[in-house]
């Protein structure tokens, strides 16, 4: 018997690499959101570009709920 694998959990915060995987978005296309201020919230820190894992999740709700 196999036991079923489950997906890796998502860190606390991400970066932009790491929610470009997980949503299958490309690098620009979320860094041209950014500046656009769209998709989904993100801070800066030391110059970086930060993603809190609620924010991701929240965001990608919110694209459902507009469907």
């Amino acid at each position: 018997m196999t036991t079923p694998t489950t997906a890796p959990e998502m860190p606390e915060v991400m970066t932009r690499a790491e929610v470009a995987e997980f949503t299958r978005i490309s690098l620009a296309t979320l860094a041209r959101w950014a500046g656009e201020r769209r998709g989904p919230r993100f801070v800066k820190a030391g110059g970086r570009v930060l993603y809190r894992k609620h924010d991701v999740l929240a965001w990608l709700d919110s694209l459902s709920e507009a469907s």
